[in-house]
């Protein structure tokens, strides 16, 4: 599986991304198997077997709202989506293949459902499910049979049946994507780039009046009897996460509203109205001043085409406020942005810690230089033997003959004011 970096623009598709182990409790064995050799005379006995358990956890009764990255529909918008396959977005690239059916077919599936189709009951897992299926998932891993969760029952069999994809089709419904995240809209939320998506089996088709949709991401754990039920009730399926959104004729896509702008709203108002912003462009807003008193500030739209140049400077006017705040509050969602800032960051400090040290360490030679060489000799000539004074002539020495290229060990930040330093004699006082 290829893992490089991304393009800007691109996207890698990939049919599936299955973890080395997959939910649930697994038991390790491990012993020393202890054998005799010519050495080691009579043979020792075995030490016991030891016996632990893991539990891999994941995901099983409900989906955190952290684990949807998006959804297609949004939820709760009102548009023409029949053209194009309700879907979820994942975070977690493996979370689809984190528990799986015996043969290998991933645990989750959307469906799109109309209001009379189905609908959502609440209640504790055992009285949803019902005991059969209850008693599959326990076996699967111990879990409460009291907790509280969401099903989907459809009104009958038959119904149920037009609404759940095959077995087959579930694995082609689902896929993980590998895109750059810089060049998206998710910059500030993901950090490797890797999605998974679960795609609907079913268009969410308009009719002359606006139709109300369920999307539901289901569980299949256990639930062979999805496909293998042919009487009776119809199976109730666990939800994990839902939305609900409106297909109507027309709207709910950028493009639709990118061309059926209000320009009134921008001001130009309806015949009749009083314009909402002034002869220069602003909007009066109400606001406070910092001693807890009312007042009236303006705000320029960056949409209108007309406004004074340069804007107005003061507490009356929050344009450039406002401006300043956005685009900070741009900059700290924008994941590599903030990263550039680091790295610019380290580089100016490093730069300015080296160029302190030279700054340092040509202060030292410019001291030593300045004392002249007959006080440089006499300060450094050893007295009685001091070595203190021997090691102060072989650093002044080594600093000179090497002053284009010294480091941070071979000049002190005292400069040459430790060569004459000299040892205390043996009794003296400090």
């Amino acid at each position: 599986m290829p893992e490089g970096p991304i393009a800007a623009g691109s996207i890698r598709l990939h049919d599936k991304v299955t973890p080395s182990l997959t939910a649930g409790i697994y038991r390790f064995r491990s012993g020393l198997d202890v054998r005799r050799t010519a050495q080691s005379g009579t043979p020792q006995p075995a030490p016991p077997e030891h016996v632990t358990h893991v539990q891999v956890g994941g995901p099983r009764l409900t989906l955190d709202a952290t684990e949807v990255t998006a959804q297609h529909p949004p939820r709760d918008a009102i548009g023409a989506f029949g053209d194009r396959l309700p879907h979820v977005v994942l975070g977690r690239r493996t979370l689809p293949w984190e528990r799986r059916l015996p043969d290998g077919t991933p645990w989750l599936a959307l469906l799109v459902v109309r209001t009379e189709e189905a609908s959502l009951v609440t209640g504790p897992l055992r009285n949803v499910v019902g005991d059969t299926v209850y008693n599959k998932l326990n076996g699967i891993e111990p879990v409460d049979g009291n907790r509280t969760v969401v099903g989907l029952r459809a009104k009958d069999l038959t119904t149920f049946r037009a609404l759940l994809p095959s077995r087959t089709d579930v694995g082609l419904l689902t896929h993980v994507r590998q895109v750059n995240v810089a060049d998206t809209a998710l910059a500030g939320r993901d950090d490797d780039g890797w999605f998974a998506v679960v795609t609907a089996n079913r268009l969410p088709l308009g009719r002359a009046t606006p139709v109300r949709y369920t999307a539901c991401l289901v569980s299949l754990e256990a639930r062979d009897d999805a496909w293998s039920t042919t009487t009776g009730a119809p199976p109730t399926l666990l939800v994990l996460a839902s939305w609900l959104f409106t297909t109507s004729t027309a709207g709910g896509t950028f493009e639709h509203l990118a061309a059926h702008l209000d320009l009134g709203g921008f001001g130009t108002p309806p015949a009749g109205q009083p314009h909402l912003v002034d002869g220069a462009g602003a909007l009066g807003l109400a606001g406070t001043r910092r001693d807890g008193t009312p007042t009236t500030m303006g705000y320029r739209s960056p949409l209108l085409g007309a406004a004074p140049d340069p804007l107005p400077d003061g507490p009356a006017d929050v344009t450039a406020d406002a401006a300043f705040e956005l685009g900070r509050l741009l900059a700290a969602a924008d994941g590599r942005f903030i990263r550039e800032v680091v790295a610019w960051h380290r580089a100016t400090d490093e730069a300015a810690r080296v160029g302190g040290a030279a700054g340092a360490r040509a202060g030292s030679v410019g001291s030593y230089a300045a004392t002249g060489p007959t006080l440089r000799r006499a300060a450094a000539a050893p007295v009685d033997g001091d070595p203190l004074a021997v090691l102060g002539e072989a650093f002044a020495q080594r600093l000179l003959s090497r002053t284009g290229r010294a480091d941070l060990w071979q000049a002190h930040p005292g400069g040459s004011g430790v060569v004459p330093r000299q040892l205390r004699r043996e009794g003296e006082e400090s």
